[in-house]
């Protein structure tokens, strides 16, 4: 056997699911990640454990009697870690000590993290948080995985076996530079069609929710947009957008913060399109996690502090 200090957990849920489906596919399917990922971490297992643990039949895959009792044992080891972490898991702000990694746009960031690491710094001093952007279209996945602990934005439809609480909401706005020169003040929906537009989505962020949204909205009608410029950035489109004849769609919050400091005008859009929900999602594994839970709470006083606003209000 190699060495089995590289060895974590979730190599042990994969094992079990491996050996209760006999399948790599439909084991990668019941972990909620893609096959590609399964199969190689069913290479990893065997070179950790010195063991074909699953070979080829005429019926398909059967598990080696190895591959039997290192599943018997994995789920033991499960249950037994599980159980100690509800059992014996504390948190006092004041002294204890974690790293989490978040998930969140740029947007989301910059709403947030401001009021959550002034909360976090007065009470939790030694409690060290990563955060960064991804494609939220994933978040199910990285959850799973344990990329990272906590997912801040707006899903739409999330997996059934996340957890999920809002935090606070808004409407999509558009913006346009006070110098624009046909916009003035208000916005038709044919303006709107004729103009063209800055849109957010760029890899590796290709597909934003709120951008399919409003697509969508356009397309029930239609209609669609002429686009001059994808951007991986949104906030970076508001000094575009206040120095050209772009127009742009963001989250009212974004254009609350930008114009201050950039000659813009922040418009209703022309159309009816969803108010975007920003929620934090997470995975079953930290959800008696006392830290996490700790974490989530002051999360959830920071979106209380962010009541209903416009900027056109």
């Amino acid at each position: 056997m190699n060495n089995t200090k590289d060895l974590t957990a979730q190599h042990l849920r994969y094992l079990v699911a491996l050996v209760s489906e006999c399948h790599v596919t439909r084991a990668a399917e019941k972990m909620g990640i893609g096959q590609p990922a399964m199969s190689a971490a069913l290479s990893r297992l065997r070179e950790l454990f010195g063991d074909p643990l699953l070979i080829k039949t005429t019926s398909g895959l059967e598990p080696t009697p190895r591959a039997q009792e290192l599943a018997r044992r994995a789920q033991d080891a499960i249950e037994l870690l599980s159980g100690a972490e509800r059992m014996a898991d504390t948190f006092d702000p004041a002294t204890s000590s974690g790293h989490y990694q978040i998930m969140a746009s740029e947007g989301v960031t910059a709403v947030l993290l401001p009021r959550l690491m002034e909360l976090v710094r007065a009470t939790a001093p030694n409690l060290r948080l990563t955060v960064g952007v991804g494609d939220i279209l994933r978040a199910s996945e990285f959850l799973r995985n344990g990329e990272v602990d906590l997912i801040l934005g707006f899903v739409q439809k999330p997996a059934q076996d996340l957890y999920q609480a809002a935090l606070y909401s808004q409407r999509l706005v558009c913006i346009a530079s006070s110098a624009h020169p046909v916009i003035r003040g208000s916005l038709s929906f044919e303006q709107f069609i004729e103009a063209t537009h800055v849109v957010w989505g760029a890899p590796p962020l290709s597909h934003p929710t709120l951008e399919l949204m409003v697509d969508e909205a356009l397309r029930r009608r239609g209609a669609y947009r002429k686009v001059a410029l994808h951007l991986s950035s949104m906030r970076s489109s508001a000094s575009i957008v206040a120095r050209t004849d772009l127009l742009a769609v963001v989250p009212e919050r974004i254009a609350m913060t930008t114009t201050g400091s950039l000659s813009l005008q922040t418009l209703p859009l022309p159309f009816e399109v969803s108010s975007v929900d920003v929620s934090m999602l997470w995975h079953e594994r930290w959800h008696h996690a006392a830290a996490h839970a700790w974490l989530r709470a002051q999360l959830r006083d920071v979106g209380r502090t962010l009541q209903p606003g416009s900027v056109y209000d």
